[in-house]
C-alpha cells in the first residue's frame, strides 16, 4: 500500500511538470464568494445608458426653465410696478379733470332743471330757467293746466293759446328764477278763443307748430 501511494504522487508531479497548462493550485480554482463591486458598476452604467435621456435631461431642462421664469418674473415685476404707478397717476389726473367737468355740467343742468309749478288761489305760477322767455312759460303753464283739465286740442290750437297768453302777460326776456303767474281764467279764455279758429286759420298755424317739440 505504501508503495502505491509513493508511485501516485510522483506521477502527479511528473504530469504537472510535463503539462504546465494543467494548474493544480487552489488559487486557479474559482472562488465561491459573490463579486459585488463589478456587478454594481455595470448596473449603474446600464441605468444611465437606458434612462439618462428620458429622465435626467428633462429634469435639467425644467430647472433651467424655472430659473429663467423666475428671473423674467422679477424683471417684469419691476416694469409692471412702474407702469402701474404711471397709470395710477394718469387715472387720478383724469378723475380730477372729469370731476371738474361733471361739476360744471351739473351746474348747467341745475340752470335747465324746471322748477316745480305752484298752483294757488286760481293761479298757476311758473319759474323761469336759463334761456326762458314768456312764451316758454306760457307753453309750460298750458301743459300743466291740461293735466288737470284735458282738452282735445291740436298743436295749432296750442300755438295760438301760448301766443294769446304771451300777449296778455307781455313778451320780454326773463331772469333765471323769475316767476310769472297765469290765472286759470286767462288760460280758459285762450282755449276758448283757439276753438273758434277757422280751418284756414289753423292751416296757417301749421308752419309754426311744426317748429315746436311737443
Amino acid at each position: 500500500m505504501d508503495n502505491q501511494d509513493k508511485t501516485v504522487k510522483p506521477d502527479l508531479l511528473k504530469q504537472s511538470l510535463e503539462n504546465p497548462g494543467l494548474n493544480t493550485n487552489k488559487s486557479s480554482l474559482p472562488t465561491g464568494g459573490p463579486q459585488f463591486g463589478m456587478k454594481e458598476t455595470n448596473n449603474g452604467k446600464k441605468w444611465i445608458s437606458k434612462y439618462g435621456s428620458s429622465v435626467i435631461l428633462p429634469i435639467i431642462a425644467l430647472l433651467i426653465l424655472a430659473g429663467g421664469i423666475y428671473l423674467y418674473a422679477n424683471q417684469q415685476g419691476n416694469d409692471i410696478t412702474s407702469l402701474l404707478e404711471e397709470n395710477t397717476a394718469d387715472i387720478q389726473g383724469n378723475i380730477t379733470e372729469q370731476s371738474g367737468i361733471i361739476a360744471q355740467e351739473e351746474a348747467k343742468t341745475d340752470d335747465k332743471k324746471i322748477p316745480e309749478v305752484i298752483k294757488k288761489d286760481g293761479n298757476i305760477t311758473e319759474t323761469a330757467i336759463r334761456g326762458d322767455g314768456v312764451t316758454h312759460l306760457s307753453r309750460r303753464v298750458l301743459k300743466n293746466y291740461l293735466k288737470d283739465s284735458p282738452q282735445e286740442l291740436t298743436n295749432e290750437h296750442k300755438i295760438y293759446i301760448e301766443d294769446y297768453l304771451k300777449d296778455n302777460i307781455g313778451s320780454r326776456p326773463l331772469e333765471v328764477g323769475e316767476e310769472i303767474s297765469f290765472s286759470e281764467d286767462l288760460i280758459k279764455q285762450a282755449i276758448d278763443a283757439s276753438l273758434e279758429l277757422t280751418p284756414e286759420q289753423l292751416k296757417n298755424l301749421e308752419k309754426y307748430s311744426a317748429l315746436v317739440a311737443w
